[in-house]
């Protein structure tokens, strides 16, 4: 089980128990949710059982899915998901999200910084692919201030339907 520490935050692989916490990061961030998701036919529709299902289909599929705590405190405020190998054969970081309470204090880009680290001196990751919504304008300032150089666009239709996104990369 990997298990990371930065200044302010452990970042450890997630298990079951911590689901409803991670949900909690997940369903903080409302605009972004609402592109994401529409299951049963509503936009931004997302539950615990849902939630349960799409983490035991990560595991199978061979997805790290992560959380960052609070040392002091132990509260979750973030929710990670990474694979070694995307279908172009490099290593993708899916998600990297911050609890909406959270944001804006730092602990997106000290979250990435211990992750990179990780990546190339643990796993010898060179570089680093991200996926990022074409309309989230915040997600993507974050990503160029981490570094992130966009290098594709797609359409790729999803839960909450076809969508837009940038394809970025960032040297290791």
């Amino acid at each position: 089980m990997i298990e990371l520490e930065s200044k302010r935050l452990l970042i450890r692989e997630l298990t079951a128990d911590d689901l409803p916490a991670a949900l909690e990061i997940y369903m903080s961030n409302t605009e972004f949710r609402q592109q994401m998701e529409g299951s049963e036919g509503e936009a931004g529709r997302y539950d615990l059982e849902r939630f349960q299902r799409d983490w035991h289909i990560a595991q199978m599929m061979g997805r790290y899915t992560s959380g960052a705590y609070l040392k002091q405190s132990g509260v979750a405020i973030g929710y990670i998901e990474y694979i070694e190998e995307n279908d172009d054969g490099k290593p993708f970081l899916g998600t990297l999200t911050i609890h909406a309470d959270y944001q804006r204090q730092g602990f997106g880009t000290e979250v990435f910084e211990r992750l990179a680290l990780h990546f190339r001196e643990d796993n010898g990751w060179t570089v680093l692919h991200y996926g990022i919504l074409a309309r989230n304008k915040p997600g993507l300032a974050f990503a160029r201030h981490l570094g992130f150089q966009p290098y594709k666009q797609i359409s790729s239709r999803i839960s909450g339907g076809m969508q837009e996104f940038v394809l970025m990369e960032i040297v290791l």
